[in-house]
């Protein structure tokens, strides 16, 4: 029998090897056709800086604007069909993309896709909660962020490579076929895919986010692990838009840019699966404040080499960077672990809403604040100023660890 906690044991449960598969394609049809969209904009119609932030906003406003409201429809809506209509509404706007006369339409489009996007992961957070025992919780979430984490990483690469032989458009027509498959395999899972009795529809979506809401007020784990995350993701986020620029001043080439990223990516995945095989039952918020103490340590380091005028070889730098994107699945993996085990099944869609919406939102506004501490000073200092406050965040962590109140 496989061991309590285990991957073996996590996957064996009713569902939820069909829910990972469908989360495959559904989250590789998120960036399988990233390269296209900036191919179109940059080289079909000469778009400049302002297009790409606004495609920016067009992919994350809408998990701030609409989200809340996205978790009030799936806490009294069946989860499977939630599912697959947002699959299928993904499909729908990325079929539709292929034939974009001009950017702003795409943009519009990619806005569109991404409320579509706004269903998912929420509703696959519920879904979780109900397949899986709460002993094996942090292994499905392990597995669940390597796949995320992997279709971050590949998902472009393909996509660019695709680019050598089919136009943007061909591409988006191919996603949506991905897509299409995602909604598939979902189809496939068990029917009324939900634990309670769906609210009545006559009751206002609004009090239904209101009382969502509520949900953090009446479970301290609940928001002392959002404060954690929102906060850790401000930190991370006040130096990540500047790895191209720190890369450039430690004198390395795209090349090395490239495989930072890729190595934070397949660090991320290594540590989400190791994760999820040895956690079991461990303390969430342990590991939380375990991430934040090695990725603080080595966000001052780097931020140091530049300002003292030091140089690494690049297979140092690469290897840090992997080591960052391990740190950050060992705070991620546990932070959703919390969701699921500290909200009610019947406001967990609202309260992984809610999650994403102030993650979303902390990362639009971090990136401005470190490139202004850029500006003022260096690259390095926001670096080092993002990796004392993940120190300190991690003692934060530590303490909440400690809170009877909190475990």
């Amino acid at each position: 029998m496989a061991k309590s906690g285990s991957l073996s044991s996590a996957v064996a449960h009713p569902g939820v090897s069909r829910l990972l598969g469908a989360q495959l394609p559904a989250d590789f049809a998120d960036w399988l056709d990233f390269v296209a969209v900036g191919a179109l904009l940059a080289f079909t119609w000469n778009a400049g800086p302002t297009a790409f932030a606004l495609l920016a906003a067009a992919m994350a406003l809408p998990y701030v604007l609409i989200g809340p409201l996205a978790g009030a429809i799936i806490d009294r809506t069946d989860l499977k069909q939630v599912m697959v209509l947002s699959n299928l509404g993904r499909a729908l706007a990325t079929f539709t993309a292929a034939f974009a006369p001009d950017a702003a339409i795409l943009l519009v489009i990619v806005f569109l896709r991404s409320t579509a996007d706004a269903f998912f992961a929420p509703a696959k957070q519920a879904a979780i909660q109900i397949l899986v025992p709460t002993h094996d919780l942090m292994a499905v979430n392990g597995i669940s962020h390597a796949i995320n984490q992997a279709s971050k990483v590949v998902g472009p690469a393909l996509g660019g490579l695709l680019l050598l032989f089919l136009s943007p458009q061909n591409i988006f027509l191919a996603n949506a076929g991905v897509s299409l498959l995602a909604a598939g395999i979902l189809l496939g899972l068990g029917n009324r895919l939900r634990s309670t009795t769906p609210r009545s529809a006559e009751k206002s979506l609004f009090k239904d986010v209101r009382e969502g809401l509520a949900e953090f007020r009446r479970k301290p784990a609940l928001l002392i692990g959002l404060l954690l995350m929102a906060m850790g993701y401000f930190f991370l986020f006040l130096y990540d838009s500047l790895i191209p620029l720190l890369t450039r001043a430690l004198d390395y080439d795209q090349a090395v840019f490239g495989l930072a990223i890729a190595a934070a990516g397949g660090g991320g995945v290594l540590a989400s699966l190791v994760l999820g095989a040895w956690s079991g039952e461990r303390r969430p918020f342990v590991l939380m404040g375990a991430g934040y103490l090695i990725s603080g340590p080595i966000a001052i380091f780097l931020g140091l080499a530049p300002t003292a005028g030091q140089s690494l070889p690049w297979t140092v730098y690469v290897f840090l960077f992997a080591l960052l994107g391990a740190a950050t699945a060992v705070v991620v993996v546990p932070f959703k672990t919390i969701i699921q085990r500290e909200s009610d099944p019947s406001r967990i869609g609202r309260v992984a809403s809610t999650c994403e919406a102030v993650t979303v939102s902390v990362m639009l506004v971090a990136p401005f604040i470190g490139a202004t501490v850029a500006e003022l000073y260096s690259i390095g200092a926001s670096f080092m100023a993002g990796g004392v406050a993940l120190i300190l965040l991690s003692i934060a962590a530590f303490l909440a660890a400690a809170s009877p109140r909190l475990n």
